[in-house]
């Protein structure tokens, strides 16, 4: 049973849900009335069932995770129409001017306040106090041990994904924010904040079309040739996944593959590659599936870039990945090689607006606009919540 037939079945009536696609849309129908989501408190709200009278569902929120006791919820763990009404309002909330404050990470209330400014070398900074237990602490939002700005260290990752080396970024702190950011520190916080923001990304289940696209390209690390490996979903552009490896054989053709899957629940019907001979085999053992008594494998091999059913859309991002990758003059270490791809791969997804498409791929994968400074809310929501007893958090005297 699909998404969309499961709604039906279980919370809405079937005259509301064939005017709809898909989740978003009565989400957005919630937040116009105004009356259907009550806040109990800044990680727990209440939302009115849109079908069923007197009936109301708990949606609560614990980091990134997001989760509800609906019936559509409880069957298929993706995201329902209270979760995205929530989530909604709360960007509408933000957009319309009102500062998103998070919870206090002592006692977990929500009467936190602003409570002035903090000045160190990187500029001021917001600080905050709870009413409820009488904590203070800065408004780093989850970027504790970084002394500078947490502005800055989005602004950082915006230029170099957008085409600076990190010298360059460096020198432009200097001039424009008249502040002395070594060029290894840039390198520092590109290669940490495009972890972790790859990580929350792919917590976050994109929704994929049947199609997807399978190709390698070479890049030069520390002067030796390696390969990254790219899977991107061909309806939303959504790119799934980025490896970087020494070979292809086999273990080396699966390992995206593998990744792939693990982002978004859905499983595509084509897989289409170039005429590689590890190809086949891979997708069989990683994407195929059954039907009745057969095993059916996805895999496509793509004769040349002017057949019908070519692979140019990849292509195209390997175009967009060199064009990045030639200001860098090479990498120079495995590792850091894939957390520099990764930081490229959530900024193709989720900053870098695609042509084709007139949005995100992101966004075109069922994921909520980032508002704002798309950088700076994306590090806020990833970025792990200060810990009780940290050094920068103190007991305001009675």
């Amino acid at each position: 049973m699909d998404a969309l037939s499961l709604y039906i079945h279980l919370d809405m009536p079937y005259a509301m849900t064939a005017m709809w696609q898909d989740a978003r849309t009565p989400a957005l129908a919630i937040v116009a009335r105004g009356d259907q989501i009550e806040t109990v408190n800044p990680t727990e709200y209440v939302v009115r069932s849109q079908s069923k009278l007197d009936a109301k569902y708990h949606v609560t929120v614990s980091r990134d995770r997001w989760d509800c006791d609906c019936p559509f919820y409880a069957e298929t763990k993706v995201a329902c129409i209270h979760i995205y009404a929530v989530r909604f309002r709360a960007g509408f909330r933000q957009a319309s001017g009102k500062e998103s404050v998070e919870p206090c990470s002592r006692c977990g209330s929500g009467l936190v306040v602003r409570d002035g400014k903090r000045h160190n070398r990187s500029g001021m900074i917001a600080r905050y106090v709870c009413r409820a237990c009488g904590y203070r602490f800065t408004g780093h939002d989850g970027f504790q041990r970084r002394r500078s700005d947490p502005e800055k260290i989005a602004l950082a990752l915006d230029l170099y994904f957008r085409g600076m080396s990190v010298r360059k970024v460096s020198e432009h702190f200097v001039q424009v924010h008249g502040l002395k950011i070594d060029h290894t520190t840039v390198y520092r916080w590109v290669v940490s904040y495009s972890k972790l923001a790859s990580e929350w990304m792919d917590r976050q289940g994109a929704r994929t079309g049947e199609r997807w696209h399978v190709d390698e390209t070479v890049v030069s690390v520390n002067g030796d040739p390696k390969y990254v490996w790219n899977v991107m979903d061909g309806e939303t552009r959504f790119l799934m996944a980025t490896h970087v490896s020494a070979g292809r054989g086999m273990d080396d053709t699966r390992a995206p593959l593998r990744k792939a899957k693990a982002v978004t629940p859905d499983r595509p019907m084509e897989v289409f590659t170039d005429g590689m001979n590890a190809y086949p085999r891979a997708v069989r053992k990683e994407l195929s599936f059954r039907v009745g008594d057969r095993v059916i494998s996805p895999h496509h091999r793509v004769p040349s870039i002017r057949a019908p059913e070519s692979n140019n859309r990849i292509e195209r991002l390997h175009g967009s990945e060199k064009e990045r990758i030639k200001v860098m003059r090479g990498f120079d270490t495995d590792k850091g090689t894939a957390a520099l791809m990764e930081g490229f791969r959530t900024h193709y997804n989720l900053i870098r607006t695609h042509q084709a498409l007139g949005t995100t791929p992101a966004v075109a994968a069922g994921f909520p606009e980032l508002p704002g400074f798309k950088w700076h809310e994306l590090l806020k929501r990833a970025a792990p919540q200060p810990k009780p007893g940290y050094s920068e958090i103190e007991i305001i005297p009675n």
